[in-house]
C-alpha cells in the first residue's frame, strides 16, 4: 500500500485592533491593509493564536 505525506492549512483568530470606520467592512479592511503581507508568527504570538484549525489538506505521494 502506497504511503502519502500529508500537509494541512492550519487557520487560526488572532487580535488585529480597534480601527475607526464607517462600517465594519470598511474596519476589516483597514485592518488587513495594516496587518499587510503574509503572516507569520513568533513564539508569543503562537500563544495568542486562538481556534486553529485544520481548513484544507493535501496528500503528496511518498518516495520510499
Amino acid at each position: 500500500m502506497p504511503k502519502f505525506h500529508v500537509v494541512g492549512k492550519v487557520v487560526g483568530s488572532k487580535y488585529l485592533g480597534c480601527f475607526e470606520a464607517a462600517t465594519a467592512e470598511e474596519a476589516v479592511e483597514k485592518a488587513l491593509n495594516e496587518a499587510g503581507g503574509p503572516i507569520s508568527l513568533c513564539h508569543q504570538c503562537t500563544d495568542e493564536c486562538e481556534d486553529g484549525c485544520v481548513e484544507d489538506a493535501r496528500a503528496d505521494l511518498a518516495k520510499e
